[in-house]
C-alpha cells in the first residue's frame, strides 16, 4: 500500500475514534452523569467505561481512579469498546494491524500502525494514533514527515 493511503486509512480510524469518544461524552452528559459511569448506557454493546468528566476510559475497567484501564490491556478495550468494526489491536505484539501503548500517568493511548512493517513504540511509530482521556483529544502523529511529532 502506498504511504498516502496508509495515511489516509490511519487517518480514517482516527475520525471515527474521535466521533465515538465525542459521541459517549454527548450520552454521559444527556443522561446527567457528572461522576465516572461503568457500562454505559446507550452507546454500543453498553460495556464502555467513562471517566469523570465523560471521556472512555476502557470497559470492565471497575471501581477506582480514572486511568485507561486496569492494565496496558485498556487501551485495547478503548478501541474495541468506542470502535464499530474496529482494526486489529494489541498491546503485546506486533501481529496485529495497530498496536497499543498505554502512557502519560495511564491517560493516553497511542496506537501504532503495523501494516507497513513499523515495529516503533508511541515515540517512534511513523503512523500513530494518539487518544487523550484528559481531553478526548484523538491525533494522528508520527515519525513521517508529513506529520507532527508525537
Amino acid at each position: 500500500m502506498s504511504e498516502e493511503a496508509e495515511l489516509a486509512q490511519v487517518q480514517g480510524i482516527a475520525g471515527a475514534l474521535s466521533s465515538g469518544v465525542l459521541t459517549v461524552k454527548a450520552l454521559f452528559r444527556s443522561q446527567g452523569h457528572s461522576v465516572r459511569v461503568q457500562n454505559l448506557d446507550g452507546y454500543g454493546d453498553g460495556t464502555i467505561d467513562t471517566n469523570n468528566i465523560g471521556y472512555p476510559i476502557g470497559i470492565d475497567k471497575g471501581n477506582g481512579n480514572e486511568n485507561i484501564g486496569r492494565n496496558n490491556n485498556g487501551c485495547v478495550g478503548v478501541w474495541d469498546g468506542v470502535l464499530a468494526q474496529a482494526p486489529s489491536v494489541s498491546h503485546n505484539n506486533n501481529n496485529q494491524q495497530y498496536r497499543s501503548y498505554r502512557h502519560t500517568g495511564n491517560k493516553i493511548c497511542s496506537y501504532v500502525y503495523r501494516g507497513s512493517g513499523d515495529n516503533g513504540n508511541q515515540n517512534s511509530g511513523l503512523l500513530v494514533i494518539k487518544y487523550d482521556s484528559r481531553d478526548g483529544s484523538v491525533v494522528v502523529c508520527g515519525q513521517r514527515s508529513d506529520l507532527p511529532s508525537c
